[in-house]
């Protein structure tokens, strides 16, 4: 609560101030982006699947999990479904990579820089020193520019594919265009609950 009183607006002080915990807080003691690569041969027993938090962990500030454990089941229903293939576990367990790809390539490739980072994620190249530049300038400019904040909102939330970020209206604002001033005052109103 003290730290809502210093954003500079009363908007979500007042809504923590009406709201009711549903449980107490809780903090993580385990913030790693850990991927274990079951996709490669000899990586795992035969009939073995890995999914969910046995195949990736995230950093829980990105709120990634569950929206990727369940990207991940449907992933395995349809490798299991596909009458064309047979569902060996070295395919499935690479459709349930691909599955999970996006969440960790945000989460890992946003903790890279952090102390402490270890592993092949660190493995940076031209490619990502390009990719780390635009995303820099993403996060400069979603403040202040709806188009571009609406991409990388749904981005990050799982809901567009990475691509969004490049289509051309936000690669212009992106590449051409200046950051937009943050707004003083949300961009919409909070639907009021029943009594106020």
């Amino acid at each position: 609560m003290a730290y809502t009183r210093r954003l500079g607006h009363p908007l979500l002080d007042r809504w923590l101030m009406d709201a009711e915990p549903l449980s107490a807080a809780m903090g993580y003691r385990r913030t790693t982006n850990v991927r274990c690569r079951y996709d490669l041969p000899g990586r795992r027993p035969a009939g073995f699947l890995a999914i969910g938090d046995a195949l990736c962990t995230f950093n829980p500030i990105y709120g990634q999990s569950m929206s990727s454990a369940a990207m991940s089941a449907v992933a395995l229903g349809e490798a299991l479904a596909d009458r064309r293939r047979t569902p060996t576990t070295r395919r499935v367990q690479r459709a349930l990579l691909t599955a999970s790809r996006q969440a960790w390539d945000i989460s890992a490739g946003a903790d890279r820089p952090m102390s402490g980072a270890i592993g092949t994620a660190l493995d940076g190249g031209p490619v990502d020193r390009v990719a780390g530049w635009y995303l820099r300038r993403v996060q400069e400019r979603s403040p202040g520019d709806p188009v571009v904040g609406r991409a990388f909102r749904a981005v990050l939330t799982l809901s567009e594919p990475v691509t969004a970020l490049l289509v051309p209206p936000v690669a212009r604002a992106v590449l051409f265009g200046p950051p937009a001033p943050t707004p003083a005052e949300p961009h919409e109103a909070p639907e009021q609950r029943p009594g106020d």
